[in-house]
């Protein structure tokens, strides 16, 4: 017997949830989609713990992930999560000196995607995929746009696309982060000003209120400490500027 996902909270959950962190927070993060979900019940799992939680728009980082289970990240001495290590590369960056380790490993387990924090991690598409080659939802789902994951981008990308720009423009975001140049074009819809070469492999624009950057993705192949130490020298730069 096939296991079937409760489709109402499914539907839910891809209109409703975008990510981890505070709105308030000076510095957003957009990815395209969260990995994990690898099977049906890690799915399953993460759908219950949400809709236990409250069914937010945006979850804490930290707390979530020990509701489900994962406590790697954020236990005394925690592993290092491959994109976000990097990311936090960014942030201490700024403070114009190269982050150790430990103080990255700290920022992961105390600070990164927390509610009324500084950080905002937001995913474009809503559901867990362990890669973009893996489509499990067909399989245990009646909903008619997931039999696959070109007519479940086409289905969610415009309203996700819209409902985030309504969100920057209201929260006034600092910074605004894109990482992966294969998702280009979204961000530039994202964004809604035009994203132009700043330095190799970082891009910038401006409305006015809010800072964009595009980058490379943090997992990446050849990408350096030094890049994202230079995207935050770039981003705290321009922010200085703006002040």
């Amino acid at each position: 017997m096939i296991e079937r996902f409760d489709d109402e909270l499914l539907t839910e959950f891809a209109h409703t949830f975008y990510g981890y962190g505070d709105y308030n927070g000076r510095y957003w993060f957009i990815g395209m989609e969260e990995g994990g979900g690898n099977t049906f019940a890690d799915v399953n799992q993460r759908l219950r713990i949400w809709k236990e939680r409250g069914k937010h728009e945006l979850e804490d980082l930290a707390a979530y992930h020990a509701a489900i289970g994962i406590t790697s990240y954020f236990n005394e001495k925690p592993t290092l999560q491959r994109t976000w290590a990097k990311l936090i590369r960014i942030l201490l960056s700024q403070e114009g000196s190269e982050p150790t380790t430990e103080q990255i490993r700290e920022y992961q387990r105390s600070a990164l995607g927390r509610s009324e924090g500084d950080t905002c991690l937001v995913e474009l598409l809503p559901l867990p995929s362990p890669s973009t080659r893996q489509w499990l939802y067909s399989h245990h789902s009646q909903i008619d746009y997931l039999i696959s994951r070109d007519s479940y981008q086409q289905t969610l990308l415009g309203f996700r696309i819209s409902h985030l720009k309504q969100r920057i423009d209201e929260y006034k975001t600092g910074a605004v982060i894109f990482y992966g140049f294969g998702y280009r074009y979204y961000w530039q819809e994202v964004a809604g000003v035009r994203l132009t070469k700043e330095s190799d492999g970082i891009y910038v624009g401006e409305n006015g209120a809010s800072l964009f950057t595009m980058l490379r993705h943090p997992a990446a192949k050849g990408v350096t400490n030094e890049y994202f130490r230079q995207v935050g020298t770039i981003i705290s730069m321009k922010l200085a500027k703006a002040l």
